[in-house]
C-alpha cells in the first residue's frame, strides 16, 4: 500500500497580502518526518509540496498519476485548511478510490467535522510518525481499525475516536527527516533567519513546559521530550556531509532550554569541529538566558537568536501567560549581543484587552531593545489554543465556516479581515498599527544604516518590498 504525503498550499494573496513578498518556500519538516517513518517501516511513500508548486492542481494530478498512491495524507494547520479542502475535493472527484487521511493541529481539533463531511477517511491525532505507520499497516493487512491508537475514523455513520497514541518518549528512535524525497535544493529560510546557505530546519525536542494561552503547540504536550545530544549532533553532521547544509535552524519553541543543555551541545559540537563548518539559529525564552548559556551557544555556532517578546506592556504579557518580566528581555538581548549573537524579536499586536496605547508601548519597546530584526503579527486565536477554547465558550468566536479558516492569519487585509479584533480597536486601526510598527522599527536612521552596511541580510528586493509595504496606504 503506497502513501503520498502532502504539504498543502495556502492562498498567500489573501492570507498575507503585501507581506507575501517576504515569504519563502520553507522546508516542510513535518511531512519529511512522516515520510522517513513510513520508509523505515518498509511502506512505499512519496512526498509532495503543494506550496512549492503554487497550488497547481495540474501538478498535483500529475504526481498522483505518476506515484499511484492508495492513500493520500494531508498535513493541516488552520491557515492552510482551505487548501486542504481544495485538494481533498479534487481527489474525491478525480480519484474516488484513493483514501484520504489528515494530520496536524487543525485536523485534530476538527476531526469529527472533517470525517462527517467526507473530507477525510481517517484523522491522525498529534504526532504522526507511529500512528501513520500503524494505520497504513492495518489498512494494508485488513486489520480492525479499532486497534490503531491515535486515530479517528468512520464506522458506518458513526465517528469513532480510538484511545490516544502515547507520545514518543525516546525521540532518538525517530529517523531523520526524509529530505531526499523532496526537492530540497529549492527550499530556503526567511531572510531574517538566514545566516548561511544552504540552510534547513531541525528539531531538537517536542513539547513545551510553558503554558502561553495563544500557543497551539499544546498538542505536543507540556512534557518536553528531547533528543540526546549525540543524536542531535549526528543529524547536524549528516546534513552537512550529505547535503552541504551550512546552517541548521531549530523549530523547537525552546532550544536550548537550560545552561546544561547548551553546554552539553557545545561540547559535542566542538569535539567534532562542526562549529567551524556549520552555524545555527534558534528560538528560546528571555528568562532562560545567562552569560554561560550565551557563551556556549555562540561557541557551538549559534549566530542569531529569536525571542517571543510579544508585547511591551507587562499587563498584556501577564494576560497571555508568557510569564516573564520586561526587564528580563533587555538583559537577554544584552547578553546575546555581548557574545556576538544577533537577535530577532517576535511581537504581537491586538492581543485581548489591548488598546492603541498598549500597542504603542510594544512598538517603542521593540525599538528600545536595539535588536536587528522585528516581526509584528496580528493576534490570532488559533484552534487548539486555550484562548480559542475560551472564546468559543463565551461566544467571542462562533463555529467557523470552512472558508473562514483563511481569516486565521497574522497579516489581515481589507479583503481578508482578521478573525478577531480586540474591542478597543477596529479592523482598520489594527492593520494601521501593524504597519506603523514595521515603519517605526525599520525606518529609523540607525536601523537603515545597520541593514545597509552591517547586517546585510536583506537584499535590494526585500528593501523595496518593505518600503512599499510601510509607505503605501492599507
Amino acid at each position: 500500500m503506497k502513501a503520498l504525503i502532502v504539504s498543502p498550499y495556502t492562498e498567500t494573496d489573501r492570507t498575507a497580502g503585501k507581506f507575501k513578498n517576504f515569504l519563502e518556500a520553507m522546508p516542510p519538516i513535518s511531512i519529511a518526518y512522516v515520510g522517513a517513518a513510513l520508509e523505515q517501516a518498509g511502506i512505499p511513500v512519496a512526498l509532495y509540496d503543494d506550496f512549492l508548486n503554487g497550488g497547481s492542481l495540474a501538478d498535483f494530478e500529475a504526481t498522483i498519476r505518476r506515484e499511484k498512491p492508495d492513500i493520500i495524507g494531508l498535513s493541516s494547520v488552520t491557515p492552510t485548511a482551505p487548501g486542504v479542502t481544495r485538494l481533498s475535493q479534487f481527489v474525491r472527484s478525480r480519484f474516488p478510490h484513493i483514501k484520504l487521511m489528515q494530520g496536524g493541529v487543525h485536523a485534530t481539533v476538527f476531526a469529527r467535522r472533517l470525517l462527517q463531511s467526507g473530507e477525510a477517511d481517517y484523522i491522525v491525532h498529534n504526532e504522526g510518525e507511529v500512528t501513520t505507520v500503524n494505520l497504513i499497516d492495518a489498512l494494508a493487512n485488513s486489520r480492525d481499525l479499532s486497534t490503531v491508537k491515535g486515530i479517528s475514523w468512520r464506522s458506518g455513520g458513526d465517528v469513532i475516536t480510538n484511545a490516544p497514541q502515547p507520545m514518543v518518549e525516546d525521540l532518538d528512535t525517530i529517523p531523520f527527516p526524509a529530505w531526499h524525497l523532496l526537492p530540497w535544493q529549492r527550499y530556503n529560510l526567511f531572510n531574517f533567519a538566514r545566516v548561511a546557505n544552504p540552510a534547513t530546519l531541525i528539531l531538537g525536542s517536542r513539547g513545551c513546559p510553558y503554558k502561553c494561552n495563544f500557543c497551539s503547540l499544546i498538542v505536543m504536550g507540556h512534557n518536553r521530550r528531547k533528543r540526546s545530544i549525540t543524536n542531535l549532533v549526528d543529524e547536524c553532521e549528516y546534513m552537512y556531509e550529505r547535503y552541504g547544509m551550512k546552517q541548521m535552524a531549530y523549530v523547537d519553541p525552546i532550544f536550548p532550554i537550560s545552561r546544561r543543555e547548551a553546554v552539553s551541545f557545545r561540547d559535542e559540537v566542538v569535539k567534532r569541529g562542526l562549529q567551524k563548518k556549520q552555524v545555527w539559529t534558534t528560538e528560546t525564552r528571555v528568562d532562560l538566558m545567562d552569560q554561560e548559556t550565551c557563551e556556549a551557544m555562540y561557541e557551538s555556532g549559534c549566530r542569531r537568536v529569536m525571542f517571543g517578546f510579544e508585547t511591551g506592556d507587562q499587563e498584556t504579557l501577564n494576560a497571555i501567560k508568557k510569564d516573564f518580566k520586561l526587564q528580563q528581555a533587555y538583559e537577554a538581548v544584552r547578553l546575546c549581543k555581548k557574545v556576538g549573537m544577533g537577535v530577532i524579536g517576535f511581537f504581537i499586536v491586538g492581543s485581548p484587552g489591548e488598546t492603541e496605547r498598549s500597542i504603542d508601548m510594544t512598538i517603542n519597546f521593540a525599538a528600545d531593545l536595539d535588536i536587528e530584526f522585528a516581526k509584528f503579527t496580528v493576534f490570532v486565536p488559533y484552534p487548539g489554543t486555550a484562548i480559542y477554547n475560551d472564546f468559543m465558550k463565551d461566544g467571542t468566536l462562533k463555529e467557523p465556516e470552512s472558508l473562514e479558516f483563511e481569516r486565521y492569519t497574522s497579516y489581515p487585509t481589507d479583503e481578508n479581515p482578521a478573525i478577531y479584533v480586540t474591542p478597543a480597536l477596529t479592523q482598520a486601526k489594527l492593520m494601521q498599527l501593524q504597519k506603523k510598527a514595521f515603519r517605526k522599527f525599520y525606518l529609523r536612521p540607525k536601523m537603515i544604516y545597520r541593514h545597509l552596511f552591517e547586517i546585510r541580510a536583506l537584499n535590494v528586493n526585500d528593501m523595496y518590498n518593505g518600503l512599499q509595504l510601510v509607505l503605501t496606504p492599507n
